[in-house]
């Protein structure tokens, strides 16, 4: 790292930058220009870095941009209002500039209409706005706290091999929160002030348990969705000369990769394997990253997923962390605890992704081991709510497409949410499209699932659970009732794009196709064409899609419902790889039916109660089955699991 760099990093490692109006020059013309210009970068996603010219940044080619594969080549000069690529060899003017990158990167505020919110918004007006309280980061300086207790800094040495020098320079400090010690990891930017420099920003901390560093517990501020809050753990580490970084999965994973290379070693935002599109531009200026993400299948899938975001020609897959040995390492930190040679196991297993349409048992043997290694992620996320869910479906996997049905208020939305927060809670990016329930009311059901009780009768905890509540990787779609089904997967691929998204929950099937029949189709073909389009893009793009469904309207609506009552043609379970139906008994006993199991064939049925103290639903104990059954009989089913026929 230059000395000039480092300079500003230790001057903004730790404090996000508060400017105030007095401390703002009187700007020239001059300045309104380079101000002008570096806006409209920054308002379209751009993010540039200057060089050793004086008032020459470097940023991406328009020409080049999503075409070439060294696009972040042209030197616009701030003063002169000129560029000029090294790629393209393209010139011209700010506004030829300009017009080109408009074409090709809208502003990001119309990201908006896509209709993607984030939690902290769907809890808007739930509570009153005076009660959300401020925590702000910019008054307490962290890190001297740490670098001054020489018996911390001796602790974590010895617990996990990081040295004094290396949390100083990724800006590691310490504080306590809700009588928790914690350790503080900043997530910083470079950003261009009003003095005309570029400076390194904290934009958030991230804050952690300082006996387990990867439980969070807290980030300030909160998580948003804003552009303007976007940053790297570690991205000072990386000076304005560094074109190769390791990007992995949490930050001790970073500082040890640093540590033991001397490689810029950065983290993502969160260890849900999410990289949001706000931090891409970030990493546009590398020519070379190489993803350590964890040595698993669900890390070497992020990884591969990453690399198709940032671009396969300039990423690097380490996938053989362990070096061939079962109980080795599992990614950098977990290497350097285990005195291995990480710039070996860099050189030794970095490799580009090859062609995805061919392939031999060599570019899949790692992938195959590891699954060998790990079933439990194959058969996918396991629920805790409900542990015969897993018993009968395995898991929660991605690229399935599941149907839930049940009668008319017999609480498919209750169900359906508790079950997407169980895994969202497990670190499943999820996506909520409610077409029948406002979004507001939907974000109150979840959270007073989320904290197990009536908030209502406890407000002074609001503030502390929606803290925790917003660090959820959780999204809302902001359509309601009639929506063209080509808008919702729009908004869809957008979610999975820009935040990872791996499971999404559409609630429900006839609400959203409502009053679209006509122009030649009938309300069969119309939700027939859904249906394919939906299960062709949960396949297409990985994710799992919970689709709710209401049932046909027959004469008499308290039998048991079969994969048969299902509203739709048969095209509905056809295309379906489980299909989960509520069952609704005349004595108002509640169960759960698995009717269609493709992964391995089991079937079942899980007998729960709802819990008004929690507002989820629990699975009948022993205890509670026998009642019932002696209870009313007749009128229950009991669990039976039904193994695949060979």
């Amino acid at each position: 790292m230059n000395n000039s760099l480092m300079h500003m990093t230790r001057r903004h490692i730790n404090q996000i930058s508060v400017k105030s109006e007095t401390q703002i020059p009187m700007k020239n013309e001059a300045s309104e220009f380079k101000a002008k210009i570096m806006n409209f970068l920054y308002s379209h996603k751009q993010r540039p870095i200057p060089t050793s010219e004086k008032n020459v940044i470097l940023t991406n080619c328009p020409h080049c941009y999503k075409v070439r594969k060294n696009s972040f080549a042209a030197h616009l000069d701030l003063q002169k209002g000129v560029y000029h690529c090294k790629t393209c060899k393209s010139k011209g003017s700010f506004n030829e500039l300009r017009r080109v990158l408009d074409k090709k990167m809208p502003n990001s505020f119309e990201s908006d209409s896509f209709a993607i919110i984030p939690p902290s918004s769907g809890l808007m007006g739930t509570m009153d706005d005076t009660s959300k309280s401020s925590f702000l980061i910019s008054d307490l300086d962290y890190t001297t706290s740490l670098i001054n207790d020489a018996e911390l800094l001796d602790q974590l040495h010895q617990k996990h091999r990081i040295t004094k020098e290396t949390l100083t320079t990724y800006g590691v400090g310490t504080t306590r929160l809700n009588d928790v010690s914690c350790l503080t990891f900043p997530q910083t930017t470079i950003t261009y002030d009003n003095y005309d420099a570029f400076k390194f920003d904290t934009v958030r901390i991230k804050m952690c348990s300082l006996e387990d560093p990867t439980q969070v517990v807290r980030l300030d501020p909160p998580t948003s969705g804003k552009e303007d809050t976007s940053g790297l753990f570690g991205y000072q580490t990386a000076s304005l000369t560094d074109d190769t970084i390791i990007l992995t999965r949490r930050e001790l994973d970073a500082m040890a990769a640093y540590q033991a290379t001397g490689l810029p070693a950065l983290s993502i935002p969160t260890s849900n394997y999410q990289l949001q599109e706000s931090v891409l531009p970030l990493l546009d200026r590398f020519k070379k990253i190489y993803l350590w993400m964890d040595d698993d299948v669900n890390g070497q899938i992020a990884a591969e997923r990453f690399a198709r975001k940032l671009g396969e020609h300039r990423c690097q897959l380490i996938s053989n962390t362990r070096q061939g040995d079962q109980l080795g390492p599992i990614n950098a930190y977990d290497a350097l605890m285990k005195d291995q040679d990480l710039k070996e196991i860099i050189k030794t297993s970095a490799h580009g992704i090859k062609h995805d349409q061919i392939v031999d048992f060599r570019d899949v043997r790692e992938d195959v081991y590891n699954e060998v290694l790990h079933p439990e992620q194959t058969m996918g996320v396991q629920s805790n709510d409900l542990p015969s869910l897993n018993k009968i479906l395995k898991g929660h996997r991605p690229g399935e497409l599941t149907i839930f049905t049940g009668p008319t208020g017999a609480g498919k939305t209750t169900i359906a949410s508790q079950l997407s927060l169980d895994f969202c809670k497990s670190g499943v990016p999820t996506l909520w499209g409610s077409f029948e329930i406002m979004n507001k009311r939907l974000a109150k059901k979840m959270l007073y699932q989320f904290a197990e009780m009536d908030l209502s009768t406890a407000p002074e905890e609001f503030d502390r659970i929606a803290d925790q509540f917003e660090q959820l990787p959780l999204y809302f779609l902001k359509f309601f009732s009639s929506t063209a089904i080509k808008d919702v997967l729009q908004a869809c691929h957008h979610a999975v794009y820009s935040y990872d998204i791996r499971h999404i929950i559409l609630d429900n099937l006839q609400f959203m196709l409502s009053q679209q029949a006509g122009n030649g189709k009938d309300k069969w073909e119309l939700q027939d064409n859904a249906i394919a389009e939906i299960r062709k893009f949960a396949t297409q793009q990985d994710v799992h899609i919970t689709l709710v469904v209401h049932p046909r309207k027959e004469n008499n609506m308290t039998d048991e419902l079969d994969i048969n009552s299902i509203f739709g043609s048969v095209k509905v379970t056809q295309e379906a790889d489980n299909v989960m139906i509520l069952q609704k008994s005349k004595t108002d006993h509640r169960s759960l039916d698995i009717k269609k199991n493709r992964f391995d064939g089991t079937l079942g049925t899980i007998h729960y109660r709802f819990d008004r103290n929690t507002f989820k639903i629990c699975e009948l104990t022993k205890e509670e089955m026998i009642s019932r059954k002696k209870d009313q009989f007749k009128h229950s089913s009991t669990t039976v699991l039904y193994p695949r026929r060979n």
